[in-house]
């Protein structure tokens, strides 16, 4: 696998939290699901509009980080690899519970 287990860490971490906030039971998601949560993930990370994830009290759930330094396609990944990663972070999200 591309993906460096520090970063596969730091990616699972932060789709948890979207899905944590979404309201969604990983049990039910597929890899595709996680694409989007990923790229959901991505945006709140490097966006700072107001359609970013907060909490109740108006705070952002994944703080700022330029996109200089949090990749989209992190560790050289492409459309195919990134899947592989994804995959990993699926099947610990689904075992958690």
């Amino acid at each position: 696998m591309k993906i460096d287990n520090l970063t596969l860490s730091k990616m699972e971490k932060d789709i948890k939290v979207v899905i944590d906030y979404l309201k969604l039971n990983p049990k039910e998601l597929n890899v595709n699901d996680l694409n989007n949560l990923w790229f959901k993930t991505w945006c709140n990370r490097t966006y700072t509009n107001d359609r970013v994830y907060k909490d109740i009290a108006g705070n952002r759930l994944l703080s700022f980080i330029d996109r200089d330094d949090y990749d989209l396609y992190p560790c050289d990944t492409n459309d195919t690899t990134i899947y592989t990663g994804l995959n990993k972070i699926l099947k610990n999200l689904q075992n958690e519970n």
